[in-house]
């Protein structure tokens, strides 16, 4: 519409952040997302796709909002219709809140409007995919204008809560229902969940949450809607799920009185993890397009997490699997003591739950557990599988493992968290009067989880069957862990092995230690003194 056709006009600035003016005349200038519009906005969120028009009546321009999903605004206030005079600032949105000067001043030139527009306080974020706001005008017109940057305000300080949290979390179960959590904290909505696609097709509820208490139960999402949102990777809002033509016949939408809805799918662009499906059962109460723009960020966040909590896992299982082939590596060497390893790993992460410690922290004792004795790599097969007592040549060869455990571990690069593995797996046979070896450590100077280990690999290795001997009794080898206390073991740590053994290990071996104490029975116990290393 040419500029020379009248004096009145809109000023504004579009998506690319140039000033634009559209001179007002007999036809009506349309306003909305499509850019068939007179006025487009093709990237603000919270625009309707033909939001308003402003059209000339007998007095003057009229702005007419034209039943937009978030309204229209003239100086802050909600508007249907609404007669223009100089210097009105009509917006669109109560979000994004595009906004538009009408200019009615014949002898005002294109360089004052430049300079009126450019005094009115403005910030502007233009990135092309913002999530929220293209652009934002901060504007001092009124109380309900303040109302309106206030929410704008409030949404976005919530997205970036959001986002520091759920990126954050270090498990799936976390992360659902810390994000369904914060949702409730800002959105209006009656019930929600997060559904997360299964391989085999269909949905698992990975948690729920209603404004009603005890209505969990109750509640069941629309899969159609669900299923939607998630195979063609798509956001959805229904104002009216009952008229909606694409939803009104699905189950759960008549059986539940379902009235307002919005799924986002919990997507990185190639992979779609599942859906956030929120409704309201109020007539009253309607979702706007700005909760679906407002969803779909906490979801594109979400996404970010899962693929991250994706990553450490598959990380996780790659580390587990070579700590475990290293393991079996030693374990291969001889039959007799195969699966040894494996249970020390056992009984020490067990152990260190007892004694009240995190999961971290029993984490990284599983694995020491797990390659204690990888060092017996480097000893002789003669050696390592001598059915009958060692020399003491052979003894002090054998005592070397540790050390050569923790030179090959060392080696390996460990995550921070894992870093100090090398000197706990090394000193499980360290004493804590200093008799110990390969370093002579003593007290404290033993890692916390090698004296657990320490436990751990004596009893297994005497309640288990070696080359030179037969497995000794449960209570003589409970004696002898007792007879080493203060010296040889750590007490605190023989107080939680003995609640473990008597909590959790008795119970389920306690028939199996009664019938091998019946087959030692009048047996002299002869070579069953402290185990070999």
């Amino acid at each position: 519409m040419a500029d020379d056709t009248g004096s009145a006009k809109l000023v504004y600035t579009d998506d690319t952040g140039a000033l634009r003016t559209v001179a007002l005349g007999r036809q009506p200038v349309t306003l909305g997302r499509s850019r068939g519009n007179g006025v487009p906005f093709p990237r603000s969120d919270g625009v309707s796709r033909f939001h308003a028009e402003v059209v000339a009546d007998g007095l003057g321009f009229v702005v007419m909002d034209r039943g937009s999903s978030a309204g229209t605004f003239v100086n802050g206030v909600q508007v249907q219709e609404q007669l223009l005079v100089d210097g009105d600032v009509v917006q669109l949105g109560t979000l994004q809140a595009p906004a538009l000067r009408f200019v009615d001043a014949p002898a005002l030139a294109d360089e004052a409007m430049d300079r009126t527009w450019a005094d009115e306080p403005m910030s502007v974020v233009a990135p092309k995919d913002a999530l929220f706001a293209n652009i934002a005008l901060r504007m001092q017109v009124s109380a309900d204008a303040q109302k309106i940057n206030a929410d704008l305000t409030h949404r976005l300080q919530a997205l970036y809560t959001i986002t520091s949290r759920v990126l954050s979390v270090n498990s799936l179960p976390e992360l659902c229902t810390e994000v369904l959590e914060m949702i409730f904290e800002v959105m209006p909505a009656d019930r929600g969940a997060v559904l997360l696609l299964e391989e085999g097709g269909g949905f698992t509820s990975r948690a729920v949450r209603t404004r009603a208490m005890g209505a969990e139960s109750e509640f069941r999402p629309s899969r159609t809607i669900a299923s939607k949102s998630a195979s063609q990777n798509v956001a959805l809002l229904t104002l009216d799920a009952s008229t909606d033509s694409r939803f009104a016949q699905g189950q759960s939408v008549m059986a539940q009185a379902i009235h307002s809805v919005v799924c986002a799918p919990i997507s990185n662009g190639d992979t779609v993890f599942g859906v956030v499906y929120l409704d309201t059962t109020i007539q009253k109460h309607a979702f706007a397009e700005r909760d679906l723009d407002f969803l779909l960020g906490i979801t594109r966040q979400m996404a970010l997490a899962m693929e991250k909590l994706r990553l450490l896992d598959m990380q996780r299982k790659t580390f587990e699997s070579t700590m475990r082939a290293l393991a079996h590596s030693i374990d291969a060497r001889d039959g007799i003591t195969a699966g040894h390893s494996s249970r020390v790993a056992k009984y020490s992460k067990a152990i260190a739950r007892f004694m009240g410690m995190d999961s971290k922290e029993c984490r990284v004792i599983w694995y020491a557990g797990l390659l204690h004795d990888y060092g017996k790599i480097g000893t002789r097969e003669a050696v390592l599988c001598k059915p009958d007592k060692l020399t003491p040549e052979e003894y002090e060869h054998i005592k070397e493992h540790p050390r050569h455990t923790f030179k090959i571990l060392s080696s390996i690069y460990f995550a921070p968290d894992m870093a100090d593995l090398p000197r706990i797996a090394s000193s499980h046979h360290e004493r804590l009067d200093g008799k110990g070896y390969p370093f002579g450590w003593k007290g404290d100077e033993i890692p916390l989880g090698g004296r657990i280990i320490a436990v751990a690999d004596f009893f297994d290795a005497l309640t288990v069957k070696r080359h030179y001997r037969e497995p000794a009794p449960l209570p003589e080898v409970i004696g002898m862990l007792k007879q080493g206390r203060d010296t040889q073991f750590d007490g605190g740590v023989l107080d939680a092995f003995q609640e473990y053994f008597e909590s959790e290990y008795l119970p389920h071996t306690q028939r199996l230690a009664e019938r091998r104490a019946g087959e030692q029975a009048g047996t002299t116990g002869e070579g069953n003194g402290p185990p070999r290393p």
